[in-house]
C-alpha cells in the first residue's frame, strides 16, 4: 500500500466515523455509503472492521450502527458531556418496571449523596428521597457505592471526620460500615438495610469511567427485605452498571 493510499484510508475511516457521530439513533451502510459518497461494500468492510475493535456498535434489530463504547473511552472530552442521568435512566427505568422498585441516581458532594434521579414503579414510593435531596454516605447503598470510588487514605480521612447518627436500630457505626466496604469492593454491591428509613431496603453499585473513577451511582428500593438476597436483582443491577460504565470508556 502505497503512503497516498495509506492516507485516503485513514481519511476514509475518520470520514466514516464524523458521520456515523451525527446520528444519534443510529446509521445503516445504505444510508451512510451515500453520505460518505463510497460503495456499500467498501463502508461495509470499514464500518465491520470498527465494529470488531469497538469503536463502532451495531444494534441487531435495526441494523444500524453508532458510536462504540471503546472510541468513546478515546475520546474523553465526549464522555465528559454525557448526562449521568440520560445515560443511566433508561437502565434503571427497565429495572423499576421489571422488578416494581424506586429507581436512584446519585453523585457525591463533599460526605454527602445527592439524588440527580428517582423513577417510581407504581406501587411504591422511598418517602425521605427527592431529586435535589442529600443522604448521608455511610449509611445509605447509594452513599457506600460512592465511598468506593475513595483512595485508602481519602476513607481514613472520612471515618476521621465521621460523627455517626443512628437513623433506625440498623444504622451501622464505623467498624461495621468498615467490614461492608471491605466486602462490596469484591461484589460491586453496597446495600442499606433500613439504615436510614424504617421498612426501606435498597442495593447499589458504582458507575465508572475510562479511568476507574466513581462517577456516581444508581440503586433499587424496596419495601421487601427480600430485595437484599435477590440474586435476579443483583444480576441485573451490575450488568445495568457494567452497560453505563461502558458508554463512558469503562472496558
Amino acid at each position: 500500500m502505497t503512503k497516498e493510499s495509506s492516507v485516503q484510508s485513514v481519511d476514509r475511516i475518520f470520514n466514516i466515523i464524523e458521520k456515523i457521530a451525527g446520528y444519534r439513533q443510529g446509521v445503516g451502510i445504505s444510508e451512510l455509503a451515500r453520505e460518505v459518497g463510497l460503495p456499500k461494500s467498501t463502508v461495509h468492510r470499514t464500518v465491520t472492521a470498527l465494529v470488531a475493535n469497538n469503536y463502532l456498535s451495531k444494534d441487531e434489530a435495526t441494523d444500524k450502527y453508532k458510536l462504540g463504547y471503546r472510541f468513546i473511552a478515546i475520546a474523553g472530552s465526549y464522555a465528559a458531556k454525557l448526562d449521568l442521568r440520560e445515560v443511566a435512566g433508561p437502565y434503571l427505568r427497565d429495572m423499576v418496571v421489571k422488578l416494581n422498585v424506586t429507581g436512584h441516581i446519585a453523585v457525591k458532594q463533599g460526605d454527602y449523596a445527592v439524588y440527580i434521579e428517582k423513577i417510581l414503579p407504581h406501587t411504591y414510593a422511598c418517602t425521605y428521597s427527592q431529586i435535589g435531596k442529600t443522604i448521608e454516605l455511610y449509611c445509605s447503598a447509594l452513599g457506600k457505592s460512592l465511598l468506593l470510588g475513595l483512595q485508602e487514605k481519602e476513607l481514613i480521612e472520612y471515618y476521621r471526620r465521621l460523627l455517626p447518627r443512628k437513623f433506625t436500630p440498623n444504622t451501622l457505626d464505623i467498624m461495621g460500615l468498615q467490614r461492608e466496604l471491605t466486602e462490596a469492593r469484591k461484589t460491586l454491591i453496597t446495600r442499606d438495610n433500613a439504615e436510614h428509613e424504617e421498612g426501606v431496603y435498597c442495593i447499589a453499585t458504582p458507575i465508572f469511567d475510562s479511568y476507574g473513577k466513581v462517577l456516581g451511582a444508581i440503586s433499587i428500593s424496596s419495601h421487601e427485605i427480600s430485595l437484599l438476597t435477590d440474586e435476579n436483582a443483583r444480576a441485573m443491577i451490575l450488568e445495568s452498571a457494567k452497560m453505563i460504565s461502558r458508554q463512558y470508556g469503562k472496558l
